[in-house]
């Protein structure tokens, strides 16, 4: 069992944890070259055109379920509203082009559906999500520790001596950012690993014949095991001939937006109210709209 747990722990680490240096690199360049007021003049004040252009850095600043935690933190230390980072958080994990493009591979050719399907309910559960969030945490701090992690002056934008070359400030910044993130993800990636060994895989067919029960026990399947999402969807087409389409649904749009090792690492960072607000909304939309799937 300790053998197993260790390769599956090496696994999810080692699978994570290029997308996370990814999203501290790009933390480290919006840091490094965009300045707060340009933040404030690139998104819409309104929340619903904030939440969909948060969805549509999620497409253009490509990045995983473990990379978005530190993107968006640093986007909310950039003083972007909370429902972009939000959404983006929720967004970028399914419409990224990496995933976009596993996705179409693994069900395209035998079930279309289910690839247009994620696509459409991770974007409208991600702008929802957002734009309650925003309303919820209106001009509240949700960071765990809001200090300057750059230096000690007080400057907005950091214009300590030693930052001043663009380069150096990037490696400074992406250092902090991994560091401060990589802690929790190998506890995240530990407990994962525990359970994905000690859970028997007999326990998921119990429940297959109930739509609701079927439903819910893929949630929580794809809370547990914390696969990454550019891989689950492969996973999630080896589960079609024992489960409905809308549990196969609701097993692809949790698992990107939050699992176990995500959990641990949004509670390192973010405020434990913001957490479980947004953790509850999560698995309560897409719960809502597994179910309309036919």
């Amino acid at each position: 069992m300790l053998k197993d747990i260790s390769i599956i722990f090496m696994s999810i680490f080692f699978e994570s944890f290029p997308f996370l240096l990814l999203g501290a690199l790009i933390s480290a360049i919006i840091e490094t070259f965009v300045s707060n007021d340009a933040m404030a003049r690139i998104i819409p004040k309104n929340k619903v055109l904030g939440s969909i252009v948060g969805i549509c850095l999620g497409f253009f600043l490509p990045a995983c379920d473990c990379a978005v935690i530190p993107v968006s933190k640093r986007l909310i230390k950039k003083k972007v509203p909370i429902n972009v980072a939000v959404s983006f958080m929720l967004a970028s994990p399914i419409i990224n082009p990496v995933v976009i493009l596993s996705t179409y591979h693994a069900f395209y050719k035998t079930n279309p559906n289910i690839f247009w399907l994620r696509l459409a309910f991770g974007i409208a559960i991600s702008l929802v999500i957002g734009i309650i969030m925003g309303i919820i945490f209106n001009k509240k701090e949700v960071l765990a520790n809001n200090e300057d992690d750059c230096c000690s002056c007080e400057h907005d934008e950091c214009e300590c001596e030693e930052h001043k070359n663009y380069f150096l400030s990037i490696i400074t910044h992406t250092t902090l950012d991994l560091f401060e993130v990589v802690k929790y993800l190998m506890f995240g990636a530990l407990i994962a690993s525990i359970i994905q060994v000690a859970l028997p895989r007999n326990i998921l067919v119990m429940f297959n014949d109930n739509r609701i029960l079927s439903v819910i026990v893929l949630m929580l399947f794809a809370y547990l095991v914390s696969l990454c999402s550019t891989s689950d969807s492969f996973v999630g087409k080896s589960l079609l001939s024992s489960f409905s389409k809308s549990s196969i649904i609701a097993y692809l749009l949790l698992g990107p937006m939050i699992d176990i090792k995500n959990t641990i690492v949004l509670f390192g960072n973010y405020k434990k109210s913001f957490v479980l607000s947004l953790i509850s909304l999560i698995f309560i939309c897409v719960f809502i709209v597994s179910m309309v799937v036919l």
